[in-house]
């Protein structure tokens, strides 16, 4: 990950896990057909569940875009962003056509966006948004979450800036990382960071966030997310082990619930 700051220092946590090396035994090799097939399930399973639940929040980027700027991706950017990262990772047509027939379906129950705050093992501070068509039952999952990790809902957000976020490749523009800098820096970004898979990400202030992810549009960059972004003003770094588990299980689990869109910490874990 290559990281260029620009302005204030944005700090994120990574959390690589490395993959184990898992022996080979040569020995009773009439179970190794079973053994294999066992493990790549296992892989397989774990992958389409990623799969399916990255899916279902951009199907919740669809819906939200479509509701607050209207169906046709030439007038809306953010829908034309979030149709772009659906293209990106593959998301089956019908997919989206059912996810775009959502938003505009009068007879579906309105989705409503929802902010929670929290702080979390260690006196790590989380802010969680979702998109819902009940509140009820979407708060009760996030309880339930962050009571299983010795958390609180609790006001935190005093601890966070509100900033614009966009993230694109270059598209059909073929322009080099330092090329893409320079119309950033023009447009009024206040960071940079150059991703995996060609992609950068940017931050702003939030009132710029349509004119810079226009001026990035204009450029033939492919935009893949518009969004509000929630930056923290103090990191909080989680060392020992006990902790990292607990920290790393609440935010699992808590980007693994259906209605969360995204959620927001201003924890740095240390491996």
């Amino acid at each position: 990950m290559l990281r260029r700051t620009l302005g204030s220092t944005l700090l994120k946590a990574r959390s690589p896990f490395a993959p184990q090396l898992l022996p080979i035994c040569f020995q009773q090799q009439r179970f190794a057909g079973h053994n294999k097939w066992s493990k790549v399930k296992h892989v397989k399973g774990a992958k389409d569940a990623k799969k399916s639940l990255l899916y279902s929040k951009i199907s919740l980027e669809i819906v939200s875009a479509a509701k607050t700027g209207g169906p046709d991706p030439l007038l809306n950017n953010r829908l034309a962003a979030a149709l772009n990262r659906a293209k990106a990772a593959s998301m089956p047509k019908d997919s989206i056509e059912n996810a775009l027939k959502k938003a505009t379906d009068k007879n579906k129950d309105d989705l409503e966006h929802v902010q929670y705050e929290c702080m979390g093992p260690g006196g790590i501070a989380l802010i969680v948004e979702a998109l819902t068509d009940k509140k009820s039952r979407t708060v009760k999952e996030v309880k339930e979450v962050i009571n299983r990790v010795g958390g609180s809902v609790s006001s935190v957000g005093y601890l966070f800036e509100k900033k614009g976020r966009v993230v694109f490749t270059p598209g059909e523009s073929n322009h080099s990382f330092e090329q893409i800098m320079d119309v950033a820096i023009e447009s009024g970004v206040e960071d940079i960071e150059e991703g995996e898979d060609n992609l950068i990400e940017v931050t702003c202030e939030f009132p710029e966030l349509n004119s810079v992810s226009k001026t990035l549009m204009n450029q033939k960059y492919e935009v893949q997310q518009i969004e509000a972004t929630y930056v923290p003003t103090s990191v909080v770094e989680v060392n020992d082990k006990e902790t990292v588990e607990l920290v790393t299980k609440c935010l699992e689990d808590m980007e693994d619930l259906q209605d969360v869109v995204k959620v927001h910490t201003n924890a740095v874990v240390q491996n």
